[in-house]
Formats: structure tokens, sequence, C-alpha cells
């Protein structure tokens, strides 16, 4: 699903009413009765006793809206405007109207003690936010800091609508307070406030309105919300007589003395997500301690440097590996000593495979950023901020801010596919695509889990997924991962070798739900 702008949306709307003739009240009477139903997933409507808080504009009339549906349906309902009716324009005023005729309690107020008397005699289960949209811009002042802060600090559900108040659509940030929502329904597409921090968490249980405008004419763009019937469709087939070459032969070039298990966690994420053969050239002096715990992967010990890192002579040894591999990935626990790095200088004329450029690889590049002109094989490349700070020049603060612009951009400037990290992860190629995954959450901020990342997509690619296939799939999945091991254990327990643990599990979710979907009903 298209992930839109402010902008976007109010060009979907207005392309909507003037294209396909859907006048603004029907849209507006579409996306309250959505509301409505969304709430009905959590609670029987009758009696069901809600407070409907409205501003003055669009939010507020759409909150008009479902306050008669729920009416109809047999809720008690009260509502709050924030202002007079008479000062409410076009669709909203209509719906206000409406609202009035047919009988909706509604208190015209900008007193808070006012409303606290009103709230404290109805006793409402569910408050409905419906003060502002996603287009506010600003900092809730006066009535509207005061009645946000209220309703945050009062036990009963609520239900955002579009967006928390108080939160920007575009940048999921908010200025001094914004609404803290349990659920929120947004209209037609979800906006970028809806998956970027700290707005993400501000939205509760997100849902997307259906309100009539036509999904086969607004797919096309970018970026989008990765999906499970996307990554559903994306897993490689297994063919039941394949073999160990069938699965493809991925070539590790990592690790250091005391940064190992970098190396040892990118090589067992490769083989749990699917690959049929993993190699990992290390430094010698610490293949010893690797195997043990490696027993599945072949090790091919390279010439180090004093500190046991990988050092220049390596590269007579490693080349003549290079053309048996089906995948590279290089970086996990490299370091940046100046022997290695100008191990990898070298090395960069030789990498003719599909690669992956991860960790303190592209620290290295970052010492010398003309070299990823020298990169001509197809690329992945894995940053988080401050690598990505290190490669480019900008601050890891706008890096985080522009992330959803900034990696398609640079994915097309360098030619490569570039698998951003963080909250949340974007996947770009060269070709103007771009996705954001939703899955993950804090527990993947631990070290070593990026090293999974890696592995997993690294898996992929040997099992002849394209790039871009891989990447979408091992961050997808990586993610997922983390939200089961989550909800068995906790965010704060989670470590990679967790991760590991639960690639199975996460591809057994996915084969699971595949197999749902594809299972008729009796």
């Amino acid at each position: 699903m298209r992930l839109v702008t402010n902008k976007e949306m109010h060009t979907i709307d207005t392309w909507a009413m003037k294209k396909f003739g859907i006048p603004g009240p029907v849209l507006m009477e579409n996306a309250g009765q959505g509301c409505v139903n969304i709430l009905e997933d959590y609670f029987n409507l009758d009696d069901l006793r809600v407070l409907v808080v409205c501003g003055k504009g669009n939010n507020g009339g759409d909150g008009l809206v479902m306050a008669r549906h729920l009416q109809n349906r047999g809720a008690q309902v009260k509502a709050v405007l924030l202002g007079k009716g008479r000062q409410i324009k076009k669709d909203a005023r209509l719906n206000y109207d409406l609202a009035k005729q047919a009988g909706i309690d509604i208190l015209e107020s900008v007193n808070m003690a006012t409303i606290r008397r009103h709230y404290s005699a109805f006793k409402p289960d569910v408050i409905v936010d419906a003060i502002f949209g996603t287009g506010f811009r600003g900092k809730p002042q006066g009535i509207y800091r005061s009645i946000i802060e209220f309703m945050n600090a009062c036990d009963p559900l609520i239900l955002a609508i579009d967006i928390p108040s108080g939160v920007h659509g575009d940048t999921g940030l908010f200025d001094t307070t914004c609404v803290i929502a349990d659920v929120t329904a947004t209209m037609c597409l979800p906006k970028r406030g809806h998956y970027l921090y700290p707005g993400r968490e501000f939205c509760g249980d997100l849902y997307i309105v259906d309100i009539g405008v036509p999904y086969n004419k607004i797919s096309e763009g970018f970026p989008h919300i990765l999906e499970f019937e996307t990554i559903h469709s994306l897993l490689p087939y297994r063919p039941p007589d394949g073999h160990k070459g069938t699965f493809g032969n991925v070539l590790i070039i990592a690790g250091a003395r005391g940064f190992s298990g970098a190396a040892a966690m990118a090589a067992t994420a490769a083989l749990k997500t699917g690959a049929g053969y993993v190699r990992l050239a290390a430094p010698r002096g610490i293949l010893n301690a690797l195997e043990s715990k490696l027993l599945e992967v072949v090790k091919i010990p390279l010439e180090q440097t004093a500190q046991e890192t990988i050092g220049p002579r390596a590269l007579g040894t490693i080349v003549p590996h290079l053309a048996s591999a089906d995948v590279i990935i290089i970086g996990p626990g490299l370091t940046t000593h100046p022997e290695t790095a100008e191990f990898f200088y070298s090395i960069l004329p030789f990498l003719d495979k599909p690669m992956i450029i991860d960790a303190d690889a592209l620290n290295i590049i970052s010492q010398r950023p003309a070299c990823i002109k020298q990169i001509n094989a197809p690329c992945v490349l894995t940053p988080h901020p401050g690598e990505l700070s290190r490669l480019t020049g900008l601050s890891a603060r706008s890096i985080n801010e522009t992330r959803i612009d900034l990696a398609p951009r640079l994915a097309a400037q360098w030619k490569k596919t570039i698998v951003l990290k963080g909250a949340p992860t974007v996947i770009a190629t060269h070709n103007g695509s771009s996705f954001v995954n939703p899955t993950g959450n804090s527990g993947l901020a631990s070290a070593g889990s990026g090293d999974v990342l890696v592995g997993m997509i690294g898996g992929f690619m040997a099992q002849r997924c394209s790039l871009w296939e891989a990447a979408l799939l091992g961050v997808f999945l990586h993610g997922l991962g983390a939200d089961l091991a989550a909800a068995d254990k906790n965010e704060y327990s989670l470590m990679a070798g967790d991760l590991i643990d639960y690639i199975p599990e996460a591809i057994n979710y996915m084969l699971k739900e595949q197999y749902r979907e594809n299972t008729p009903d009796d």
C-alpha cells in the first residue's frame, strides 16, 4: 500500500471529486461510517458511551458523521465542539446541521471547566479525537492544548480520526503535546506520520478506512508500506529435488579478534534463511573460536594483521574463492584497521558477483567515498544512520528526519540498493522504488542485530531472489522475528542470538498465513 504525504492525499481527494464526481460529503460520510466499523471491532455498540471531541474543520466533520452513525447503532453519544457551530464551513457544516437534526447532544464550548463537568456527568467508555487532521502544523494552544492533555489523562479508549491530534502528518513530529491514541483510523491511504517516530508510537493500532476512492487508480507511486501479501509472493520456491547448489553459495568476508560474533551471526542467519552453502573467510587467528560454534559453515583462513584483523596479503587467498560464490557479504566485524582497509580497497575490482556491503566495510568506504564508483557488481548497502552520516556528511538527525526521501535519492545517485536501517527501515532501489518496513521493535536496537539482517538478505539472494526482493524479505522477516520474540519474551531482553532462533518462526508465520489465504472456507 502506498504511503502518502498530506499534499498527495489532498490531490487524491480533489482528483476523486473532480474526475469521478464523488462529492466531498460522500467522502466524509464514508470516513465517519468506516471509523464506526472499526470501533465495532473493539466494543458492542449497544449503550456504549462515546464522547466525540470535534474541531472546526473536516476532521471535526468526520467526528460528527461518526456520532450520527454511532447513535443509529445504539450507542449513547455526546459531542464537544471546540468553538461555535456558526464557525464551521462547507462539508463539516453540513454534518454539524445533520447531527443537530438527529438529536446529537453537542456542547459548543471553549471552556475547560464546562467540558470537565460534561465529561464527569457522562462517564464515557470511548473518546473520539476529531480535533485536527493530518495537515495540522504548529503547537496546540489554549483550549486545544488543554483538551488534549485532559484526554490523555482520562481512562477511556481513545480513537483518533486520521492521526492523533497534534502529530504532523508528514513527519510524525509534534510540538509540546499531542493525543496519545489507542486506535487510529486513517482515510484511504496511510500517511508518513503514521510510520515515522514519534508519531508511530502515538497511533496505537492503525486501520485504513476505505472512503470510496478507486484504489486501482491511486496505487502507483512510492514509497509503499511492506505488507504480508507482498512478502508471501516473494518467498523463493523450494523445489523438492533441490540440492545445496540449488539454494546458493554465500561467501562471507568478515570478522576480527573481538568481533568473531558478528561473522558467526551473519553466517548462521544465511543458513537459517535457506542458503545451501555458506563459507566464512576470516582471520586465521579467530577460526578456532568459530570452529565449534559453526559446524555447518566452511571456514577459509585468511592472512591477518598483528591485531588479528584481515591483512593485505589475504587478497591472494580469497580471490580464487570468489568464482564459486553466488553472493558475497563483506563487512560484519571487519574493523577499520588501516591494513584491513587496504585489503578492502584492493579486493573491490575483483568483486563481480551480487554482494552486500555492511558495517565496517561502509566505514572504510567513507574514508575514500570515490571508491564506491569502483563497485560495478549488483550491490546492496546496509547502513544505519551513523554509517550513512560518515558516508554522506549529513547528520544522523537529518538522516532520520528525511529517511523516506533520502534513501531513494542516494540509491539513484549511487546506483545501488540501499537498506537504511532504523525506525522505520527504508529499502530503496536505484530505479526509484522504495518501501517502508512496518515490522520490528526496540529489541532490534542491540549489538549484532544488523549482522543477522545482512545474513538473512544474503541467504535470500543466494536462492535467486533479486537484490530488492531479498532486501524486502530480509528486512520484513527480521522485524517479524523480533516481534514474535518480544511477544514470547520482552523487548528489553531481546538479543541478536534470539533473532536467529526466530528466523524459522518468522518464516513459519508467513507460510501459515499463506496457507490460510489459499485454503477455501468450508
